[in-house]
């Protein structure tokens, strides 16, 4: 391509220069044109899955604003190439094979190492409004909201027009990785950077050292599902539009978390049904289950997901995943598991949600699932199972629904449970009972 028109589309603005240039996966030849240089204000370049060859134009180095680079190979080599002001060059060559320029890459992070240095790396998912530096100087006690088995959770407002909010996951800071962690480390990294759906937390970027890694994902403003149900709830002087206040806290109605489970149910439909090769996550539960302003669900956190070598096939785990309450019954005698572990973890968040009890509710022996058919097996109503902050005579009928749906779920045998797809199915179908209620249609109203 020579020349671009734009012409008779009614464009208003001001006219913007050039910042974001990706021409990767394609079938380009030849050798970087030295005229990319005059695009001064390029924050970043992808050239990568080309047949491109030849010297890379030494004043690159010089754009001040490029941040992540690509370039071409057999496999895509990313190069942060203005943490550092020092420009990097070499050659590419027709074969695929990059030389020289790997080989000054590698000395350049040797002399950084021992001047005791740390070289960043950043790997971007999406088109980025702010810099490395912008998250590494954020990464305070101040901002800190979480940390957990696999690292530390910080809020982060990045200075930019949006003022935009950020969650930033570190990984493992002290000392170097081991081999296990990095490997759980690129599997979130590998899935999540590919993934592109509303009901999935975005990951925006990488940012990687020796020995560290940070995760940095879009910011749900409404933390996740568990500290809703079970956790420190809001204060009622927060505003808050879509829960019910008792007290001095705020809790969800029931029509808000028939549409986070319908929202979650989605995110996993995808992950199951949507992707090649599907992805388990093996780790479903309130906690990972973030909710954006509106209360939309979005799964988090794959630091465990496993993609399935093929479609349908078990596969084998190394070691146990999940958290207590949520385990499906063939942990205790298998390693070969599929998508039916996520189902059955996925019902209990649904009791959950209906019981306003936790996964693990119950004495020692017992958690929220045994609980569950316990009561149905004792021939006690359904209704004295659900949550009484939003058990009002409108929802009852919904609520049982979903109640029944989470019993479904449970069967000890993974080929006796539904898919995905007919979990969602059957919420939907619930969701649009109670719209139709609402609106006083009954169950009669025309599809």
């Amino acid at each position: 391509m020579t020349t671009l028109s734009l012409r008779r589309n009614r464009l208003s603005g001001r006219i913007p220069s050039l910042s974001s240039l990706d021409l990767s996966r394609n079938q380009l030849s030849g050798e970087i044109p030295h005229q990319i240089v005059e695009l001064s204000l390029l924050e970043s370049l992808d050239l990568s899955n080309n047949q491109i060859s030849g010297e890379i134009p030494r004043q690159i180095g010089e754009l001040s604003r490029l941040r992540p680079l690509f370039i071409p190979s057999i496999t895509p080599l990313t190069v942060t190439a203005r943490i550092d002001p020092d420009p990097v060059v070499g050659d590419i060559h027709s074969d695929g094979g990059i030389t020289n320029f790997v080989h000054d890459q590698r000395l350049y992070r040797r002399k950084k190492r021992q001047n005791g240095l740390s070289t960043w790396e950043l790997t971007p998912f999406q088109f980025l409004h702010f810099t490395e530096n912008q998250i590494l100087s954020s990464l305070v006690d101040n901002n800190l909201i979480g940390s957990g088995g696999s690292g530390k959770v910080y809020r982060v407002c990045v200075n930019n027009p949006d003022s935009e909010l950020l969650a930033v996951k570190k990984i493992w800071s002290k000392g170097s990785l081991l081999k296990e962690k990095e490997k759980e480390f690129d599997t979130e990294m590998q899935i999540l950077g590919n993934i592109r759906h509303n009901n999935i937390v975005k990951l925006l970027c990488c940012i990687s050292c020796e020995k560290s890694k940070l995760l940095v994902y879009e910011y749900m403003v409404n933390c996740s599902l568990d500290r809703w149900l079970h956790g420190k709830r809001r204060r009622s002087s927060e505003p808050f539009s879509r829960s019910n206040s008792v007290g001095n806290h705020l809790f969800l109605d029931w029509p808000t978390r028939l549409q986070i489970a319908v929202g979650a149910a989605q995110g996993l439909c995808y992950m199951h049904h949507g992707c090649s090769p599907p992805v388990i996550h093996r780790d479903i539960k309130t906690s990972n289950i973030l909710l954006d302003s509106e209360f939309n669900a979005k799964i988090a956190d794959f630091g465990l997901a496993k993609m399935l070598a093929k479609g349908g096939e078990p596969q084998t785990m190394s070691s146990i995943a999940g958290s207590f309450g949520y385990f499906a019954p063939e942990y205790a005698y298998t390693t070969k598991v599929n998508e039916k572990i996520d189902i059955y973890s996925f019902r209990v968040v649904l009791l959950e949600l209906v019981t306003g009890k936790k996964a693990n509710y119950g004495d020692e022996n017992t958690c929220l699932a045994e609980w569950a058919w316990r009561h149905i097996q004792d021939e006690k109503p359904i209704v004295d199972a659900l949550d009484e902050e939003v058990k009002e005579p409108c929802h009852i009928d919904g609520m049982s629904m979903v109640f029944k749906m989470g019993l479904i779920c449970t069967g000890t045998l993974p080929s006796t449970r539904p898919s995905m797809k007919e979990v969602l199915q059957l919420l939907q179908q619930s969701a649009l009972k109670h719209v139709r209620s609402y609106l006083g249609q009954g169950d009669g109203a025309p599809n």
